[in-house]
C-alpha cells in the first residue's frame, strides 16, 4: 500500500523526500512525494536558489490526487519540512480529512522547526504545531531541540520534558538527539514514548567535520515505513541499527551527502 510523504524537495542531495522517496521505495512501498518546496540543495550550502509552494498549489496537488483516486489506498502518511505557518494549516485541513475518511491511518509528523538551540523556520509553525498535530499524529519525530520547542521550556530531566508533551496530546513520539538530554557520553540515544512509557535507544556516536543533513528525515520515513511492525521500541531498535550503518557508510565515503543510495544494502540489512 502506498505511503504519503509530505516534504521538501531537493535537486541534489539526500533530505526531505529525496529521503523519503527512496528510503520507503527500498522497502518495498509505492510512495507519492509531495513537495513542500522545491530547492537546488538544502541550506547547509553557502547558497541555495528554489521556490516555496503556496498553500493554493498545494491543495490543487491534494484535489488532482483525489482524482486520480491515489489516496485510497494509503496506508501511512508522513509529514516532514513545512515552510510557512500557511502552507501547515492547509496541509493538517487535508489530513483531517483524510483521517476522517480513514480513522486508522497512521500519520507520522516530523515537526521541522530546528536543531542545536536555533529555530530556522518561520516562529508561527511553533503554535501550529503545538495546536494541530495532536489530534492528527500517530506519531511524531522530533529532535531534542523541536521536543523541548513543542514542550515550551528547557527540561531539567526527561520527565520535564514528556510530561508537558503528553499533556499537550502529543500521545506517542520518536525523539532523535537525545543524548543531549542525558549525562554527557559518547553515544548518541533515540528516546520514544507511548502509553505514558519511555525508553531510551542508545547508540554508537560518529564524528563529522559537519553533521551530515537528512538524517531526520531518515528515521521520519523509517518510522512510516515500519509502522506497526512490533512495538515501537522494537521499531526504534531496529532505525538506530539502520542509521548507525548509513552513517558509517556515509563517514566512510567522506562525501558531504548521506550515502543513502550507495550504502542501501548495508542499511537494509542492518534493519533486521
Amino acid at each position: 500500500m502506498t505511503i504519503l510523504t509530505l516534504s521538501s524537495q531537493v535537486l541534489y542531495g539526500h533530505v526531505g523526500n529525496a529521503v523519503a522517496d527512496f528510503t520507503l521505495k527500498r522497502l518495498g512501498h509505492p510512495v507519492i512525494a509531495v513537495p513542500t518546496v522545491v530547492l537546488s540543495n538544502h541550506k547547509g550550502y553557502s547558497d541555495t536558489v528554489g521556490e516555496v509552494f503556496g498553500p493554493d498549489l498545494l491543495r490543487d496537488f491534494f484535489s488532482a490526487l483525489e482524482r486520480r483516486g491515489a489516496l485510497e489506498d494509503l496506508s501511512a502518511v508522513q509529514t516532514g519540512f513545512i515552510a510557512t505557518a500557511g502552507q501547515a494549516q492547509t496541509i493538517f485541513d487535508f489530513l483531517r480529512e483524510l483521517r476522517q475518511s480513514k480513522p486508522d491511518l497512521p500519520i507520522i509528523v516530523d515537526p521541522v522547526m530546528g536543531d542545536k538551540g536555533k529555530l530556522y523556520v518561520d516562529p508561527g509553525l511553533v503554535a501550529v504545531f503545538r495546536e494541530r498535530v495532536p489530534s492528527l499524529a500517530t506519531l511524531i519525530t522530533p529532535n531534542a531541540f523541536e521536543a523541548q520547542t513543542l514542550a515550551g521550556h528547557d527540561p531539567s530531566t526527561l520527565d520535564d520534558l514528556l510530561d508537558p508533551l503528553i499533556a499537550g496530546g502529543f500521545a506517542s513520539g520518536l525523539i532523535t538527539s537525545a543524548e543531549t538530554l542525558l549525562s554527557a557520553s559518547s553515544e548518541r540515544a533515540i528516546l520514544c514514548f507511548e502509553n505514558g512509557q519511555h525508553q531510551i535507544i542508545r547508540h554508537p556516536g560518529l564524528s563529522f567535520a559537519r553533521d551530515p543533513n537528512g538524517v531526520g528525515d531518515f528515521v521520519a520515513a523509517l518510522s512510516a515505513g515500519l509502522h506497526g511492525q512490533g512495538t515501537l521500541a522494537e521499531r526504534t531498535e531496529r532505525i538506530a541499527s539502520a542509521l548507525v550503518a548509513l552513517l558509517t557508510a556515509t563517514q566512510q565515503a567522506g562525501g558531504p551527502e548521506l550515502a543513502l543510495v550507495t550504502a542501501q544494502d548495508q542499511w537494509v540489512q542492518a534493519l533486521g
